[in-house]
């Protein structure tokens, strides 16, 4: 009877675990392109809240968020996206959410649940976050300027159309993707460090031939269940293996850091996969590091 109530007991805290105590992830990143002045430069990321609850007006979250936000002394906080839930089609929870993140310099794109919103709310939800002073990055760059450096962030709001064979891309999609983001955001200047924020992280091929640099994204919610680094995620409700579910990759000259998201979604499956935020710095060179 012992025995089993231990059992018990750890199952319990095993699903505790999973879906309600949230890891920070940190990342160092270094790349000569970096400008100088934008050395130790740190990025706090968020993806894929969902209106998931963590304590009566998520005061955990939101505390764990803006203590990181203080003692790392974050210089901008990146979100990508789905921090509503399509089932009600109420952004309203993620603007009170946003609005209590102290951070004078958020940057967001839009996640599939925020794009199946009916144009009018869309464009509501952007008017709103921009009275919150959140940079909305609808297919659209801005310039982080220090002092004559800068560095760019891009960002690129869900594209249905890209849902199809994630898994094997032919060489004929990947231009034709690359052609579809390019229309939308134009041809990267590959000798200035560029930062590109995406809700699809499955894409990242197309990005690292496009030459970012580095690429924050979610999506996955980490697979849902992880096994050996690998996630078990979906295109298209095919179910498959996938190391894009999270973490960091590198194809060519572009890293990616894939975030398992801060909330549950329609299938809310984590085993081996608790929520996390992440923070990255940046570096020059080793030496300044």
């Amino acid at each position: 009877m012992e025995i089993l109530i231990i059992i018990i007991l750890l199952v319990i805290l095993f699903i505790y675990i999973n879906y309600k105590v949230i890891f920070v992830s940190k990342y160092k990143l270094i790349n000569s392109k970096l400008p100088k002045l934008f050395n130790g430069f740190k990025i706090l990321h968020l993806s894929d809240w969902h209106c998931t609850t963590y304590g009566k007006n998520n005061k955990r979250l939101i505390n764990l968020i803006n203590n990181k936000i203080e003692k790392e002394k974050i210089d901008i906080v990146v979100i990508t996206g789905d921090f509503i839930i399509r089932q009600k089609r109420d952004y309203n929870p993620a603007l009170e959410f946003i609005s209590k993140i102290k951070s004078d310099n958020i940057y967001f794109v839009y996640g599939n649940h925020e794009m199946i919103l009916k144009t009018s709310e869309l464009e509501d939800f952007k008017i709103k976050l921009e009275k919150l002073g959140v940079v909305v990055l609808d297919n659209r760059k801005i310039e982080l300027i220090k002092e004559k450096e800068k560095i760019n962030i891009y960002g690129v709001s869900y594209i249905f159309s890209h849902i199809d064979s994630k898994k094997d891309l032919t060489e004929q999609l990947i231009e034709k993707y690359k052609k579809d983001y390019e229309e939308k955001i134009g041809i990267i200047n590959q000798e200035e460090y560029n930062i590109l924020l995406s809700h699809d992280p499955m894409d990242f091929e197309i990005y690292a031939r496009m030459g970012f640099d580095l690429i924050f994204s979610g999506h996955l919610h980490g697979g849902g269940i992880r096994f050996f680094g690998m996630g078990v995620a979906t295109a298209r409700k095919n179910w498959f293996f996938t190391r894009l579910a999270a973490g960091i990759h590198k194809k060519y000259n572009t890293q990616m850091i894939v975030s398992r998201g801060i909330g549950n979604s329609t299938r809310p499956i984590r085993i081996f996969d608790p929520p996390e935020i992440s923070i990255t710095t940046l570096y020059a060179n080793k030496r300044l590091k």
